[in-house]
């Protein structure tokens, strides 16, 4: 009884959040967008009622994924891999992918446009969890370990950097990285494989001049305050001026022009201007609360494979969501990530509410159920993970570990 009320209230706590950062998300596009929309579009509602809409497809997708066993997507894992790499090929084809600023990471449907990158983030997370769940007897064999899922990520990480967007491949990187750790590979086989990474970002950081000059604007802004130093300093500017209790909602005067992209990657510096730091303290607790939630589902999950996948889906969402307010506050450098449920953009705001609603389907599928799952009983002990709360540790050919 205590674990279906457990079940019951991490499912509503998952789905409260959820909301109230959505619906927040719309009030601040409102505000964030109007300057730019009525001096592009001569409407100031105009991203505001796209945005809108991709809630009401994203809210939709979501219901229809929460109600979807989440363990019918192992059937699917290799197929959606398959799609995604195919799409982020597409997408560096000309005249079929759709260039905006300097980049090339859309494709055209009709009078809306679709990021493939939003679609790999989650079909990598169904494809790495299932893989892991495979071999996992095998886990501490680090050709098993690595084979294939180094070389699909890596693959896909490398379409992505070439659009150019090298902060969505590091975000893809370090959720397949933390679903190797949580499967329970080796320590020395995990720090090898950050080093190795860490290595291969510093490589891509300065093999382009951009990325090289937004790198040292991380460090010092003001070694070029007009240009690759520009946004960080208007951030700073709006946070400053917002203080503690903000200038009021509608009051920023960042978002003349001052700001670039202040609906979409730099929304949450327009929160600090407008609600000053209780604003952003809000945003902050809604997504601890998320996050939180996120992770107690993924570890009272019935399976291996659920537990990594709600893990990866909880981590993804996360690890943007810090990323995008380091570089905002100036922790981080800029990457052009946007602040999950928060910023303008359709494609990344449906496939993170498709994630939500497999991480609700995982939540209803552990009501009323055992913890240990099907595998526990019938006692295959590698099956439990490191991170599982199934006993001090766990039984590995005859041992613990």
């Amino acid at each position: 009884m205590a674990k279906r009320r457990g079940a019951t209230s991490s499912y509503y706590w998952l789905l409260g959040s959820t909301i109230v950062l959505l619906l927040f998300g719309l009030i601040m596009i409102l505000s964030a967008s109007s300057v730019m929309a009525y001096a592009k579009e001569g409407d100031s509602y105009y991203y505001l009622k796209r945005q809108l809409l991709w809630a009401l497809v994203g809210l939709a997708a979501m219901g229809i994924f929460s109600r979807f066993n989440y363990r019918n997507f192992r059937k699917l894992s290799v197929a959606g891999i398959i799609l995604a790499l195919f799409c982020l090929v597409l997408v560096l084809i000309p005249n079929i992918g759709r260039a905006a600023g300097g980049a090339s990471r859309w494709l055209p449907l009709g009078p809306f446009a679709f990021q493939p990158s939003e679609f790999a983030k989650l079909a990598i997370i169904l494809y790495v969890a299932d893989v892991l769940t495979q071999r996992r007897g095998e886990i501490h064999d680090l050709t098993q370990l690595l084979v294939p899922v180094v070389p699909v990520v890596g693959f896909a990480s490398a379409l992505v950097i070439l659009q150019p967007d090298m902060g969505t491949a590091v975000a893809i990187c370090f959720v397949s990285y933390v679903l190797v750790f949580l499967a329970g590979a080796r320590l020395r086989h995990v720090f090898g494989l950050g080093v190795a990474g860490s290595l291969a970002a510093l490589f891509f950081i300065f093999s382009e001049e951009y990325r090289r000059q937004r790198f040292i604007a991380f460090l010092n802004p003001w070694v070029d305050p007009r240009k690759s130093g520009f946004q960080i300093i208007q951030s700073l500017l709006a946070f400053g001026s917002g203080g503690i209790r903000g200038l009021g909602f509608g009051m920023s005067r960042q978002k003349f022009f001052y700001l670039p992209a202040a609906h979409t990657d730099f929304i949450f510096a327009i929160i600090g201007e407008e609600l000053g730091l209780i604003g952003t303290l809000f945003v902050v607790l809604m997504f601890a609360v998320l996050a939180i939630t996120g992770m107690r589902i993924a570890f009272r999950s019935r399976d291996v494979f659920g537990r990594l996948l709600g893990s990866g889906i909880t981590c993804m969402i996360l690890s943007q969501a810090l990323i995008n307010m380091g570089a905002v506050t100036g922790i981080l450098p800029v990457t052009g990530i946007p602040l999950p449920l928060l910023s303008f953009g359709g494609s990344s705001l449906v496939f993170t509410l498709c994630g939500i609603g497999i991480l609700l389907n995982i939540a209803t599928q552990e009501k009323g159920a055992s913890y240990a799952g099907s595998d526990m009983r019938r006692g295959d002990r590698r099956t439990r993970l490191p991170w599982s709360s199934s006993g001090r540790g766990t039984k590995v050919s005859g041992r613990r570990r």
